[in-house]
């Protein structure tokens, strides 16, 4: 089984140590690990761990998933690399089946195997072993880095959420697929990389309606009636959810308010240039 034309390409952020034992899975291949938590405690038990460190980065700076995978996708040498997430279980039969996939489809940048947590096929092709689909989840693909880099990867406008969508709509305007192998499983523990407190859950939901608002003016006409209905809606819910004392919808309002104050002067820079 060869294994030495892939690279495995992660993100940390205050990522639980419990989860280390999902990369079991990695030891035979080239890994890229960024942490931007600046962990360095985690980096220590880990190198000493995994002797096929490529590279090892640590920063204070939270840059996204967008910015950060592309950032080790830069340094990746090998002609594929596969995008996971701590939380991601995925054997190393799965990911060589994954690289299989491309054999004999010149069309194809991206192969995803079957996410248990994740439907993208409908029921008439649940038959089939291999076939085209339309959407992927970001936490775990297998990618051409020659391609994947010519399509200019991610777009890192977009922090986290909405960047694997994007990505998507560009493969298709580029005449490429995304193929899914069925016989390729992969387990997604669901948000179990990254600590749960009261900051980690506002920047999830601020960066996921930041993120819906950016992919909406990059391939809709924004409506000025939509534009002013969405701060005012959440306004008024976020009053609403406080005074009948639901504090965690409340704050959710409020993250989604700010978000459309966020997107509001991006959208101002953007105009501008």
């Amino acid at each position: 089984m060869k294994l030495n034309d892939i690279s495995i390409v992660i993100l940390f952020y205050k990522t639980p140590d419990n989860v280390i034992k999902n990369l079991n899975n990695y030891k035979d291949f080239n890994l890229y690990i960024l942490d931007q938590s600046n962990d360095t405690k985690l980096k220590k038990k880990i190198a000493k761990k995994f002797p096929n460190i490529k590279y090892y980065g640590i920063s204070n700076e939270n840059k996204g998933f967008a910015k950060g995978i592309n950032f080790l996708v830069k340094k990746v040498k090998t002609k594929y690399f596969l995008c996971t997430q701590p939380d991601i279980i995925i054997s190393k039969k799965s990911i060589h089946t994954l690289k299989k996939t491309f054999k004999g489809k010149k069309d194809g940048i991206i192969t995803v195997p079957k996410v248990k947590q994740f439907k993208n096929y409908t029921i008439k092709e649940k038959n089939k072993k291999i076939f085209s689909v339309k959407k992927i989840l970001g936490a775990i693909f297998l990618a051409n880095t020659k391609k994947f880099t010519k399509i200019g990867m991610f777009d890192e406008r977009f922090f986290f959420y909405w960047e694997d969508v994007d990505l998507c709509k560009k493969i298709e305007s580029n005449n490429l697929k995304i193929y899914l192998n069925m016989t390729a499983t992969a387990d997604h523990e669901g948000e179990k990389s990254v600590k749960k407190n009261l900051k980690s859950f506002m920047i999830r939901k601020i960066y996921f309606k930041y993120g819906e608002h950016i992919f909406q003016s990059k391939y809709r006409k924004l409506r000025l009636i939509k534009f002013v209905r969405e701060p005012i809606k959440f306004f008024l819910l976020m009053v609403f959810y406080s005074l009948t004392l639901q504090f965690k919808k409340s704050l959710e309002s409020l993250c989604f308010v700010y978000a459309f104050i966020k997107f509001f002067f991006f959208f101002k820079k953007k105009r501008q240039n």
